[in-house]
């Protein structure tokens, strides 16, 4: 085994941990969704490095890494291992990407085609309309994670990542492995930040620029990112090489080490001396991954009104994922609904409570139950602000209609230290000095509303408490 070299550098505004080990042509590997470099397997990175030198980092909110509130687009992660390969000196690499880590690797072959030598691709997929994503219920074990502990999360996130054989006949291997993926936990915020930025990733269109030798891998059993996605990169990418474990879950480097290791050496020992082809046009840049969706139009959105709503458990949260009818997801931010109490508001509040929930954020509801004149309405608030707060560790935004703006306001200056912004439904404009008041003008929620609101809150930036 040689001898890793850990350091760190400020490369693109934000402070990165890496370390370099082993001797050979430059290997980068960059790690999957909520993970740090300390995730990979000892013994995958040992092997790899007595024939490569062998880089890997802690994505910026992971690991040693600093955890900025902004920056996790993955074209901007990207960027991130471009400033680290400047720091070290590395003009072109071998890169393999892993899960988000894959997409991460799309999108720097996309911008820097000339510095990558040869791509791997492993349980990973292109976004957009051309990928498969993974059902309702395995979504949310990895979405869903405030309230528990770092070793809580991991095992959860077990159930889903590992093949169930390999778990069960490897129990206390997988918890080795997790008690070195929880020293140092990835708080909330990223965990949310980096989820929201591989939801909306779309390389599709820039696939067919890739020029470099490409292996993509994946196992039979993946049930996170699903095979078919594999499939489909290798389709669309030129000249790219399909490889599918048998018996392999998401975690397929992890449950054949040997293998995959054997594997991956063998294909890039192959490509050695094949040379790195020029960059594509640039103007097949401009319609890249970073491209937001469109908005549908109205006629769409009205005929998606009734999924998003009746829809709002299972089915609408892989809607929400997928549909370029929000043309973003969520950032986990906390959401408290002040309900106005009137026949008919629990078939209102309920279903936008949930559609909230789909769309990626946190709701909890308050005075649904009660009249906004009874005094007992300000304790409730309180208290579900306070819980929301707590749990989450991020200021909440404080959503209502006109009916209970007066009450809302009073409430955002008396929680000042949890409440950020406030938004009203259905009101006039009116100036508030010294708070974040947003005005959406139509009704509660209405077809205007669910466009603009998802919108609205995008725009608001995640605050800690």
């Amino acid at each position: 085994m040689t001898q890793a070299i850990v350091t760190s550098a400020t490369v693109n505004g934000v402070n990165i941990s890496f370390r370099v080990q082993g001797k050979g042509p430059p290997l980068i590997l960059i790690m999957g969704y909520r993970l740090s470099s300390a995730a990979w397997p000892t013994k995958f990175v040992d092997a790899l490095a007595e024939n490569f030198t062998v880089v890997t980092f802690d994505n910026r909110g992971t690991g040693q890494s600093d955890k900025p509130l902004t920056g996790y687009a993955l074209a901007n992660m990207a960027r991130d291992v471009a400033g680290l390969l400047d720091e070290i000196g590395i003009e072109s690499t071998y890169l393999l990407g892993y899960s988000m880590g894959g997409a991460i690797a799309q999108e720097f072959t996309r911008q820097f085609p000339e510095r990558v030598a040869g791509l791997i691709l492993c349980a990973t997929m292109c976004g957009g309309p051309r990928a498969t994503y993974a059902e309702a219920s395995v979504v949310r074990v990895m979405r869903d994670l405030d309230g528990f502990s770092p070793e809580q999360i991991a095992r959860r996130i077990w159930a889903v990542t590992y093949a169930p054989n390999y778990l069960m006949e490897n129990h206390e291997q997988a918890e080795d492995q997790m008690r070195r993926e929880t020293a140092l936990p990835t708080p909330l915020h990223a965990a949310d930040l980096q989820f929201q930025a591989f939801a909306e990733f779309d390389g599709t269109k820039a696939l067919a620029q890739i020029r470099c030798p490409t292996l993509v891998m994946t196992g039979d059993l993946d049930r996170l990112i699903r095979p078919e996605n594999s499939r489909m990169l290798a389709r669309l990418i030129p000249g790219a090489k399909l490889r599918v474990i048998p018996g392999g879950g998401h975690r397929v480097l992890w449950e054949a080490v040997e293998e995959c290791t054997d594997l991956i050496t063998s294909y890039l020992v192959s490509i050695r001396n094949q040379p790195v082809h020029i960059a594509p046009d640039p103007s097949d840049l401009e319609n890249s991954a970073t491209t937001p969706h469109p908005l549908v139009s109205a006629a769409e959105l009205l005929a998606a009104l009734p999924l998003a709503f009746a829809g709002a458990g299972r089915d609408s949260l892989k809607l929400a994922w997928q549909s370029p009818l929000l043309g973003s997801f969520g950032d986990g931010k906390p959401i408290v609904i002040l309900a106005p109490h009137f026949i008919g508001s629990d078939l209102i509040v309920l279903p936008f409570s949930m559609w909230l929930k789909a769309l990626g954020y946190r709701p909890m509801t308050a005075g649904g139950s009660m009249r906004l004149n009874d005094s007992s309405v300000d304790l409730h608030l309180a208290q579900v602000i306070s819980d929301v707060t707590r749990r989450v560790r991020r200021k909440a935004i404080l959503i209502t209609h006109s009916t209970g703006m007066t009450r809302a306001l009073c409430a955002a200056a008396a929680h000042r230290d949890s409440i950020s912004d406030v938004i009203v439904f259905d009101a006039p404009h009116r100036r508030t000095d010294d708070l974040r008041v947003h005005y959406v003008s139509s009704g509660w929620p209405l077809l205007h509303g669910m466009v603009e609101l998802p919108r609205l809150l995008r725009s608001i930036g995640i605050e800690l408490v």
